[in-house]
């Protein structure tokens, strides 16, 4: 987050060091269920927003689902040690 205001503030409009466009944000700990773009500074999320953002990287996530912080243990065919 810091990373990100430092860019505001030196450039005016912030360039992120990876954007993920368009994606189908689903969190379930705010609820947040819509399209949006994500902005990520220094490895972590700095932005989740609906306005036109910029990265040095750009993931195009349209018709994708993308769920920030979730981690999935979903595993098949596990065998106990």
């Amino acid at each position: 987050m810091i990373t990100a205001l430092l860019l505001l503030l030196q450039l005016g409009t912030p360039v992120y060091d990876r954007v993920i466009l368009g994606g189908h944000v689903m969190d379930p700990a705010s609820g947040l269920d819509a399209v949006r773009n994500i902005g990520l500074a220094g490895g972590r999320i700095a932005v989740i927003t609906t306005r036109a953002i910029q990265g040095r990287d750009t993931i195009d996530a349209h018709g994708l689902v993308v769920a920030p912080g979730f981690i999935d243990l979903h595993a098949h065919g596990q065998t106990p040690a």
